[in-house]
């Protein structure tokens, strides 16, 4: 077997040849020692990003500069119903995203976001794949990525934590006006994935209980994750979804979705508050 094969087999717990070693394809700079891992048997994670998105009638100017030594982009989104403007910090080693100013400063920007996500169009790129999948070869799995769920990227990307929160409390009409467009059209996204040639689907959903309560998972994260995880399993797909908070308040309910991949699980001793081999009790049917 490949380390590929290893790996997917990890992930539909029939593997019989041990547990592979595997990493983000960021980890591994191109060079040397890449390629000496590779030769040694180390598996690579590769995220590909299978459609386009196309936003009808919506200006969008961005502009790239440094503060503080770090990449950063201001961008802003202008519709027939008002503009909103995020900045955007680039961490160095990894690359990962900082939002330090929100799409949202007053609530209606609620209605310019609800605008932009019903115009939105999405196309398939299902080539892209196909061309990862031949660079990668046998030596790691291509991961179809999509965009968070409709309340994480509401949480973590376009409203932030404290705004949200308080929001849900006093407006959660508007809140959930926007919930609601953001899911009918997410469905779409996976409708797309469910037909593309990749055999498991990603997101970066970054949930922690500190956050999002069980309350607020039951309410908007689950019935998200049963929609579209129930119709990637009828087509034969698996759902991965970057779990890597603190999850112990959460591990029952996490147990009800059809989830089959808990990606990047945090143990204690790392930040977590769930051990292993409880979390290994509560989800028979999930990889970690």
């Amino acid at each position: 077997m490949t380390v590929g094969e290893k790996i997917l087999a990890v992930f539909r717990r029939t593997n019989s040849h041990g547990i592979p070693f595997a990493a983000y394809e960021f980890f591994l700079p191109r060079g040397y020692r890449e390629r000496r891992l590779r030769e040694k048997g180390v598996g690579i994670f590769r995220f590909e990003k299978l459609y386009l998105v196309e936003m009808k009638r919506v200006e969008v100017c961005s502009h790239e500069g440094l503060q503080n030594g770090h990449r950063s982009i201001q961008r802003r989104f202008s519709t027939p119903l008002g503009s909103v403007e995020e900045r955007i910090l680039i961490e160095p080693n990894y690359g990962s995203q900082w939002t330090k100013e929100f799409l949202v400063k007053k609530s209606g920007d609620y209605d310019t976001l609800r605008y932009m996500v019903e115009n939105s169009v999405y196309h398939p790129n299902y080539e892209a794949f196909r061309r990862a999948e031949e660079d990668l070869g046998g030596d790691g799995v291509v991961l179809a990525n999509v965009d968070r769920t409709p309340f994480q990227k509401l949480l973590l990307d376009w409203v932030g934590p404290e705004r949200l929160l308080m929001d849900l409390f006093d407006i959660p009409e508007v809140v959930e006006k926007l919930l609601q467009s953001m899911t009918e059209k997410a469905a779409e996204v996976y409708q797309l994935m469910a037909e593309s040639p990749a055999p498991v689907i990603h997101t970066w959903d970054n949930v922690t209980e500190d956050f999002t309560s069980p309350q607020l998972f039951t309410r908007y994260c689950l019935p998200f994750y049963r929609r579209v995880g129930n119709l990637l399993r009828s087509r034969g797909k698996l759902l991965a979804v970057h779990l890597d908070g603190k999850l112990k308040n959460l591990a029952h309910l996490i147990a009800q979705a059809p989830i089959d991949i808990v990606e990047s699980f945090t143990l204690p001793e790392a930040g977590g508050n769930l051990p292993l081999r409880e979390a290994k009790a509560m989800w028979p049917d999930k990889a970690i």
